[in-house]
């Protein structure tokens, strides 16, 4: 294994090591050699397998790394996703113009889902005029949004608080969604091609709007121009799940061809 200056053969056995320390020095190998194994990892701390894993997986929770099969790579740094707040303010009048256009597809009576993502939480201010409306949000400046100024049901998905995102992640307990017909699914995404539709950067991201997608009738991909053409970790839905986009008017007119002629309705704003 090619080594740089953090050399796993001389690093502290497991009797010198607390577990915050391992995770620490395990990103600090990501960082200089990109990739390690589970293998590795395990001989030059001297810990179980299963030990190791539930340190990537924890790491991976964190956004701190992607696990791969039989080990794990580095991301493109701490600050691959930024805070919630900066990512709001970047495009803030195009992700506000995709927030309001959404909310006009909602309908009275309807249980709809609405993600944590920046561009989804504008969404509610365009909401109030809307009636007897249930909302399902990972989301909690959407959450805390909805019930100070509406009346609606509001239901928080279960889940890893991820501090970057103000949302939980992770995939929904099953008993909590067995019982839910969910009319409409709005999802922001990290990317959008005809050839891998809508993914995002963080499995936790994934697992959750994949499982909404399979329970939502209607499938709506909230993606400013910037998203489309670009592919991230995981899919959240094949393009052929999708039912619309909404994005800007930055869109290529080749781009907007193709999404139609999948059968894709597109909203432009």
């Amino acid at each position: 294994m090619k080594t740089g200056v953090y050399n796993l053969a001389v690093m502290k056995k497991k009797s010198d090591i607390f577990t915050e320390e391992r995770h620490r020095k395990i990103i600090e190998v990501l960082n200089e050699q990109r990739r390690v194994t589970v293998k590795e990892l395990c001989e030059h701390f001297d810990v179980s397998m299963v030990t190791v894993r539930n340190d990537l997986n924890e790491l991976q929770k964190y956004g701190k790394l992607v696990r791969t099969h039989g080990g794990a790579m580095a991301i493109d740094g701490p600050a691959l996703i930024p805070s919630f707040d900066i990512r709001r303010k970047t495009s803030g009048e195009s992700k506000r113009a995709i927030g309001k256009a959404a909310a006009g597809l909602v309908e009275d009576g309807e249980v709809i889902f609405i993600d944590g993502g920046t561009t989804a939480a504008e969404m509610p201010p365009f909401l109030t005029e809307k009636r007897d409306i249930t909302v399902i949000t990972p989301g909690l400046a959407v959450a805390y949004w909805l019930i100070e100024n509406t009346p609606f049901n509001v239901y928080m998905l279960n889940g890893f608080i991820n501090r970057k995102s103000c949302g939980t992640i992770g995939e929904p307990y099953e008993g909590f969604m067995s019982e839910w017909i969910i009319s409409k699914a709005f999802c922001g995404a990290a990317g959008f091609t005809l050839n891998e539709g809508l993914t995002d950067n963080h499995i936790g991201f994934v697992e959750q709007k994949r499982a909404i997608v399979k329970k939502a009738k209607v499938t709506v991909g909230l993606v400013d121009s910037s998203k489309l053409g670009k592919v991230s970790l995981g899919c959240i839905a094949r393009a052929e799940d999708v039912n619309i986009i909404v994005t800007d008017r930055c869109i290529s007119r080749e781009m907007l061809s193709e999404i139609k002629a999948r059968g894709i309705k597109v909203i432009v704003v």
